[in-house]
């Protein structure tokens, strides 16, 4: 399945296993998990063990229980960078770090400034979470994320820190800084 039918895969599958999760934890699992439908039907196995099978698997279990990858914590990110809090911006990137290829990260993080900067323009014409889901093609859990976050910004901050990100970009692909450095800056 592609990343925005993920959810309901996962709901399916934890069916399929006999247990049940609720739609905005298989959400958060999806962005976790990605399009791993394996990796997915293993988390929720575990997650099923973790609430025996007794109840529903919610948010708050995901979070406890599951590996969280790097898409997840794009989020996380994007949330500190927007708050101002750079000390944990800069914890949650060198988590990130860690795991993640610096290449694929940049890619990430650029990603979810073009979609703050498009759901800022879809929230300044008076759209809300539901217009920005429909016009960028994003699951309903990340569309209503990504317009909580543009909201947090004005669209004239969302567009200097994207002609920063090109510069950035540039920087990286002519040996000016390398991206991890770069992605530090930011």
């Amino acid at each position: 399945p592609r990343l925005r039918d993920m959810p309901g895969w996962i709901v399916n599958e934890t069916k399929r296993q006999k247990g049940q999760m609720e739609t905005a934890a298989a959400s958060r699992l999806a962005e976790m998990v990605g399009e791993e439908t394996r990796r997915a039907a293993q988390e929720i196995t575990k997650l099923l063990t973790y609430v025996n099978f007794a109840r529903p698997v919610t948010v708050a279990d995901v979070e406890v229980v599951s590996i969280v990858s790097a898409q997840g914590d794009v989020f996380a990110l994007v949330d500190a960078l927007g708050s101002g809090d750079g000390k944990k911006a800069q914890k949650v990137l060198h988590q990130l770090l860690e795991n993640e290829d610096p290449f694929a990260l940049w890619g990430m993080v650029i990603r979810q400034f073009r979609l703050l900067l498009q759901a800022r323009e879809i929230v300044e014409g008076r759209g809300g979470s539901s217009q920005v889901q429909q016009a960028l093609g994003l699951h309903g859990f990340v569309a209503g994320k990504v317009t909580e976050q543009a909201r947090r910004c004005s669209l004239s901050a969302l567009e200097s820190i994207y002609h920063k990100l090109l510069e950035m970009d540039e920087g990286a692909k002519n040996g000016q800084v390398t991206l991890d450095l770069a992605l530090d800056t930011l």
